[in-house]
């Protein structure tokens, strides 16, 4: 047997994630382990050579040699943590869900993918996408590309009258938020950015005439992610509300939100900055912890939700 043939073999062995044990290759060869050491080295070359996505090596608790994943450093903690957020999520279909957990497993060797496996199996299973059973990878790598471009695009869209309508837009942001895709979008109807949920796009082409904004126009969506919520549009504004719930939740459903004051029976008063309208979503939602404060215009729309709210019983 040539040396060759037995690094092919020690090689298809780490590929097939083995543990390459120096003496018992060299008894199975019926060679010297020196000679074996050789072989193993003549790998490590190869794959440094040829530049594939693995490092040899040696665990020394084991005893023997080992191909690792090389690919941009990715733990199986990041990959596990990724899954769940998708998993969770519920934004994508059935179909591109397992697309997208092969693709991050592909990244992890063999047993670190055992690991992870019996980890995300119950919850992949019982995964329930959204309704609109739309594929969105693609369409949202292509609305990136456009955003990068600065390409105006008519789509047709089904508003949420379930009517379909042709609309002129300028994608300038793509973000996900409470289980659905957006794009935001300079709107030539309106003259102001809208937000479109990406799965009610059917079909889009260039538009005849672009649009165009300054850089001052247009949206940062890292910034936007701080005052919008349940992605509705509306007023941006300081708000300020008594808070008697656990004061970490409102504080993480504001990021820009900052405790002004404690009362000795544990409220705290909290300044905000947000969109009236969702905004006023997530403060009607915690009843009798919340008092709103200020702005008045503001208090006055709460008020006259809670007795719209009141006369339906």
């Amino acid at each position: 047997m040539n040396a060759a043939y037995r690094q092919l073999t020690i090689l298809q062995l780490l590929l097939s994630d083995h543990l390459v044990i120096k003496t018992a290759l060299a008894d199975q060869f019926e060679v010297s382990p020196r000679a074996v050491q050789r072989d193993i080295s003549q790998v490590k070359n190869f794959i440094a050579d040829q530049q594939l996505p693995y490092q040899l090596v040696y665990r020394r608790k084991l005893g023997g040699y080992q191909l690792v994943s090389a690919q941009g450093n990715v733990s199986k903690q990041v990959v596990l943590v990724l899954v769940k957020i998708l998993l969770a999520s519920r934004a994508v279909t059935t179909t591109e869900l397992h697309q997208t957990i092969t693709g991050l497993m592909n990244l992890l060797p063999q047993p670190e993918r055992r690991e992870i496996q019996p980890i995300i199996k119950n919850e992949t299973f019982y995964y329930q996408p959204v309704h609109h059973g739309k594929p969105l990878l693609k369409l949202i790598w292509e609305l990136s590309q456009l955003i990068i471009h600065q390409t105006t695009i008519d789509i047709d869209y089904r508003n949420a009258h379930d009517q379909i309508e042709t609309r002129t837009i300028l994608p300038q942001a793509v973000i996900f938020s409470e289980y659905y895709f957006y794009v935001v979008a300079y709107s030539a109807k309106y003259h102001a950015n809208r937000f479109f949920r990406i799965d009610r796009i059917f079909d889009y082409h260039r538009a005849h005439q672009p649009l165009t904004r300054n850089r001052a126009q247009r949206v940062e969506d890292g910034e936007l992610r701080h005052v919008i919520h349940y992605m509705q549009p509306g007023e941006k504004m300081t708000i300020r509300f008594e808070f008697s719930g656990i004061v970490e939740a409102a504080l993480d459903r504001f990021p820009t939100a900052k405790v002004l004051k404690k009362f000795p029976d544990g409220r705290v008063l909290i300044e905000t900055e947000a969109f009236d309208r969702g905004a006023k979503m997530w403060l009607l939602s915690q009843g009798p912890l919340v008092k709103v404060v200020a702005p008045a215009s503001f208090v006055k729309d709460v008020q006259a939700s809670l007795q719209a709210t009141l006369a339906q019983y």
